[in-house]
């Protein structure tokens, strides 16, 4: 297998991986466990950008990344939906602490791969 199958396939998985957390992100207990899951699909959509090779429309990989992209944007549309019902914090303290280390590392996670987008740049 050529790098670039191996390179093109994780980014399939990855998208596929962010596009299932945005769709359960509507189903969170609270508003900082909905921002959580969607921060972490955002991550992964710009981790795709760092990691794989778009190859034009000729590629079978455009069309995962579409419907990756079409899931994330329906998640949002529910997400919207439901959060004025919920509260900004979960009512248990091991939910709260789950939440908070959840939306932390997506965070982190956001920030490094964002770096990662724009430090190359920087030097060039």
């Amino acid at each position: 297998m050529s790098p670039e199958l191996v390179s093109t396939v994780i980014g399939a998985l990855i998208v596929a991986w962010g596009a299932f957390t945005a769709w359960r992100a509507p189903r969170a207990a609270s508003r900082i466990g909905l921002l959580s899951g969607m921060v972490t699909a955002v991550v992964f959509v710009l981790l795709i950008r760092l990691i794989t090779p778009f190859g034009g429309w000729s590629e079978w990989f455009i069309y995962v990344w579409l419907a990756g992209m079409a899931v994330i944007v329906v998640s949002v549309f529910r997400a919207a939906l439901t959060w004025s019902d919920l509260p900004w914090r979960a009512g248990d303290e091991k939910a709260r602490r789950n939440e908070a280390s959840g939306l932390g590392f997506s965070a982190l996670l956001a920030l490094l791969v964002s770096g990662a987008l724009v430090l190359p740049g920087l030097f060039l």
